[in-house]
């Protein structure tokens, strides 16, 4: 069943995949970033894809709360808004200092 799994999983990232490439490759949108700094990258980011950005940042918090719930028997919920409001890293180092006092 766990190869099962990874076979479905494998196919799941290569359509992914595909998908993606596929979508860059029809898009006839380019970006410029001839002579500008990382700076004027990022500050192009959060003013063009700000909405994009935190849904992504959201999103890697829950997968993160999703583990340390399976992996350290942790609710969800709580480990979820910590994510959110600190960093998803800050969590393991939380996790750690328990560990530690236990």
């Amino acid at each position: 069943m766990e190869q099962k799994d990874r076979n479905l999983s494998a196919i799941i990232y290569l359509l992914i995949f595909a998908l993606m490439f596929y979508a860059f490759s029809i898009s006839n949108s380019t970006v410029s970033l001839d002579g500008k700094t990382l700076k004027d990258i990022i500050l192009f980011l959060f003013d063009n894809y700000l909405d994009f950005i935190l849904i992504g940042y959201v999103f890697i918090c829950f997968q993160i709360a999703g583990y340390v719930e399976l992996r350290y028997k942790q609710d969800f919920i709580t480990v979820s808004l910590l994510s959110i409001i600190f960093t998803p890293l800050s969590i393991f180092f939380i996790l750690q200092n328990e560990a530690e006092d236990d």
